[in-house]
């Protein structure tokens, strides 16, 4: 046995992150009902694995991984995951190693309640875990430190995985698992192989590729958990997916799972593999799983083990690589057998202590089944000198199948770092034990196409033998129907020492039996002898039944409607308040029991008050439609069409089919008749008419208006009638006048009162425009209308003119009751009053106050009072003034008193 020293490759850590990662995947496996265990399988570089120079004394205690919609990369849960386990990857040849590759696998793992409400979603899931760093000196991909800025690697666990439930039922699935690790080195020129093949709980199919590595999105030490797509690793040149380790061949995996790669450098090497899961021919999930190959600067040269192999009638071994061979089943287990000798001519050389251990391993070629029973007990020894070893080869009386199948017996020696091999392929024919197979004597084949009237009842007697006595075994098979469903029973009589009798009986009544769907049946009876080699060569019976079914005629849907022989009546118009009345009948041959009924197509018949009793009887039904269409019940801005399918339905004959005739009738729907609703307004003042429909006041006077809103009509009752107000509007935005909505049942009256001041002149405007618009309207379901009338108003300032304005002059209080006292009023020739001579206030100005002053200043008399009157009481004759004050102007003037 070769030791060989193999030159390390040297890996820095960083002070807060070790380049540790070497490689891993997920997997998902199903415990039971919804409960699933995740697990996560960490590969781990122990010698790489430092923190200050040491290895860490502990591994991480838990680890967070996340779930993923693949819909949408929409968040589903976070995943906590313990430590379980560790253990150590072995070599194939651990005495090979010096110690150059030091893996541990890590365990973590959960349990998952994986219900159809979380997991439910037909895209699928996924589940990553991202984690820094790779190490620095892999040779093919850019991993450098990020602390240094380099181009960095990390390494994203990815999983993908079906939901829970398809097409409404539970779907089980457990991830491919139990990936062989990788812990041997590879040597320059020689030939790397290993099976990195995993299996599969459900028995999926698997198909393995070669994938670009995926990396993370952020180079922190314990990335934040981001969701997909995920970054790959930057290859460095000349190395791609295509030329992943500069091999001659390059790096290959077969759809199997076996790796093999013939490389041409020293380095360490990193690739991912993507194995995608099948069923049934569709993808159900992948999973992503990376690692690592080291390839040393150089191993021992060695030369492979040979094999050759001998019949045990013949002397030599003759046989070189291939090798056929034929046994009767008239031998003895003694002599169905072969010999094999290997050697090897390492085992002559010095450099190798003149030794070589060999061993001998049987693989299936042309089948896939476990074949190590035809080795020996011992299947390894040490050749010394360059001595051979012989092995006897023995098969068993039956074949593995049928027919000539092909086996490889592989020699091995133990050659650094993976064995050195040679086949001899072996082409085996044996002949199984004699026998006879089962054998159908009855029913005849006249008897298994038959045409049953409905309501017979036929049997047919099974009956085989087996020549042999062997046991016979009965199924039936059928191309989806259940034959129970369909009256046929299968009972078993007899069956022992090759003697078979069974019953099959077939009841075909419909009123029993559902044949609805089916009438015509085609199955199989398969008998199968239970032979020495158990292979499968049954019998069979195929039978091709029929039952014919009593006619059964129509129903027939009719209405009063006009055009009632249509099915589709779309010509019935109503207009809202109005009803819809007519009668649908139906009528069945056979005197079948009927149902009638009806539907709303897309609306709901109770949410409008219709009325449809329906009816079911035998023979002839009947049933009235009433619609009475209230406003109330419908929004025509919604929905004018209505669409009724009348059905009558015949499904309780005699062989439940279900027949039916439908009538479509379509209601449009208007709106109803409505008359105009009149407004009248008209002024209850006396001294402020309407003119038309216009008013003109002066400020200070009052406009009072009475509006009556009326409508006629009153089916199916008076329509509600509002008065509203609708628009004011003016070179001035009225205000401050009165005005109240008002609503009633045929009638409604109101009144718009208005007195205006000062306020509502701006700018040194004193005549102002309006318009005020009044409208009623009644409330005619989806026909509402209406009467407008604007009423004009002009509003003046007061005329405040002094043109006329002559103030008296002098007054005699004498007692002769003329011009006894001052004031601003004159004698109305008219009506004898005194009526006022002052300049009418208005919204420029307005009178004050009046003072009266004697010849020497002093105020002798004053008043705020329009109506004053100034006696001159107490007061010498003489000359007097006075000063009249507006708010906008002052008047003075001179007073004499005469005596």
């Amino acid at each position: 046995m070769r030791r060989i020293l193999l030159i390390m490759l040297c890996l820095f850590a960083l002070p807060v992150m070790g380049s540790h990662i070497v490689g891993g995947e997920f997997q998902l496996i199903h415990l039971s009902g919804t409960r699933y265990r995740l697990d996560l399988i960490y590969y781990f570089d122990v010698n790489n694995n430092t923190f200050n120079g040491k290895p860490p004394e502990s591994q991480e205690p838990t680890i967070r991984a996340t779930i993923y919609k693949k819909s949408n990369n929409s968040f589903v849960r976070s995943i906590i995951l313990s430590f379980t386990s560790k253990s150590r990857v072995l070599y194939t040849q651990p005495t090979c190693s010096n110690g150059e590759i030091v893996t541990d696998k890590l365990i973590y793992s959960t349990e998952i309640n994986m219900l159809e409400t979380e997991f439910g979603d037909i895209g699928g899931y996924y589940v990553s875990w991202q984690r820094c760093c790779r190490n620095y000196t892999i040779t093919n991909i850019y991993s450098q430190n990020p602390n240094t800025f380099g181009t960095s690697a990390g390494q994203t666990f990815y999983l993908e995985f079906p939901p829970v439930v398809k097409d409404g039922k539970p779907f089980i699935n457990s991830s491919p698992r139990l990936f062989p690790p990788l812990n041997d080195y590879a040597c320059p020129y020689k030939a790397y192989y290993v099976d990195f093949a995993g299996v599969d709980d459900d028995d999926d199919s698997l198909v393995y590729t070669l994938v670009t590595p995926l990396s993370t999105h952020t180079f922190d030490a314990l990335p934040v958990q981001q969701s997909g797509p995920y970054p790959e690793v930057t290859w460095r040149n000349p190395f791609s997916i295509k030329n992943i380790i500069a091999g001659i061949p390059d790096l290959k995996i077969s759809i199997d799972g076996f790796l093999t790669a013939t490389p041409t450098k020293q380095g360490l090497y990193v690739f991912a593999v993507k194995c995608e899961e099948f069923r049934d021919g569709v993808r159900i999930g992948q999973v992503i799983r990376d690692f690592q190959m080291l390839v040393v600067d150089k191993c021992p040269q060695a030369e492979p083990p040979k094999i050759l192999g001998r019949k045990l009638t013949e002397t030599n071994f003759t046989y070189d690589g291939d090798m056929n061979i034929t046994f009767s089943n008239t031998v003895v287990d003694a002599n169905r057998c072969i010999e094999v000798q290997v050697s090897d001519p390492d085992a002559s050389k010095p450099g190798d202590g003149f030794s070589e251990n060999v061993k001998i391993k049987a693989i299936a070629l042309s089948f896939k089944k476990d074949i190590q029973g035809i080795l020996p007990e011992i299947t390894s020894t040490t050749l010394v000198n360059g001595s051979k070893v012989n092995f006897q080869i023995c098969f068993d009386q039956c074949p593995y199948v049928e027919g000539p199948f092909q086996i490889g017996i592989v020699a091995y020696d133990d050659a650094c770092s993976l064995p050195l091999s040679d086949t001899l392929k072996i082409t085996v024919n044996i002949q199984p034990p004699a026998n006879n197979n089962v054998r159908f004597t009855a029913p005849s084949p006249a008897l298994v196409s038959q045409t049953l009237n409905e309501g017979d009842k036929m049997v047919w007697d099974i009956v085989a033998i087996d020549d042999d006595g062997d046991q016979i075994i009965a199924a039936i098979f059928t191309d989806g129907f259940n034959p129970a469903d369909v009256g046929m029973t299968f009972t078993q009589i007899k069956n022992e020492n090759g003697d078979y009798q069974a019953r099959l009986e077939w009841d075909t009544r419909c009123n029993v039996y559902d044949f609805t769907k089916k009438t015509e049946f085609e199955f199989k009876i398969q008998l199968e002898d239970v032979d020495f080699c158990k292979f499968s060569h049954p019998a069979y019976r195929t039978f091709k039944l029929k039952v014919k079914l009593p006619g059964n005629q129509d129903p027939i849907i009719e209405s009063n409607l006009p055009g009632a022989n249509r099915r589709l009546i779309g010509d019935v118009t109503r207009k809202v308040n109005e009803s819809l009345n007519f009668n649908v009948f139906g009528v069945d041959g056979d005197n079948d029991f009927l149902i009638l009924g009806v539907k709303g197509k897309g609306f709901d018949l109770s949410t409008y008050n219709i009325s449809f009793p329906g009816d079911q009887k035998n023979g002839n039904v009947f049933s009235p439609f009433n619609w009475n269409i209230a406003c109330d019940k419908v929004n025509l801005n919604v929905k004018d069409e209505f669409e009724f399918e009348f059905i009558v339905m015949d499904n309780a004959n005699k062989c439940r089919f279900y027949k039916a005739d439908t009538l479509n009738v379509i209601v449009k729907l208007e709106p109803p008749d409505n008359s105009k609703p009149n407004l009248h307004i008209t002024s209850t003042s006396q001294t402020v008419p309407l003119n038309g429909d216009s008013v003109s006041i002066f400020l200070g006077e009052q406009i009072s208006l009475s509006l009556i809103g009326t409508d006629a009509d009153i089916n199916p009752a008076k329509d509600k009638v509002r008065i509203k107000l609708i628009e004011a509007i003016g070179n001035v935005v009225p205000t401050g006048y009165n005005f109240e909505p008002a609503e009633g049942n045929g009638i409604a009256n109101t009144t718009f009162v208005w007195k205006p001041d000062c306020s509502i002149f701006e700018n040194n405007i004193y005549k102002n425009e309006y318009a005020f618009t009044f409208r009623v309207f009644d409330d005619k379901c989806f026909n509402d209308k209406g009467d407008t009338l604007k009423i004009a108003v002009t509003v003046r300032d007061v005329d405040g003119t002094d043109k006329d304005f002559i103030p008296p002059n002098f007054i005699t209080p004498n007692g002769d009751n003329l011009n006894d006292f001052f004031a601003m009023v004159k004698l109305d020739e008219e009506t004898h009053e005194l009526v006022s001579i002052l300049p009418k206030d208005n919204c420029i100005g307005r009178f004050i106050d009046i003072k009266i002053f004697n010849r020497w200043g002093a105020k002798v008399f004053s008043s705020n009072n329009r109506d004053f009157k100034w006696y001159a009481d107490g007061e010498s004759g003489g000359v007097y003034f006075y000063l009249l004050t507006y708010s906008d102007k002052e008047y003075k003037g001179l007073i004499s008193v005469l005596d």
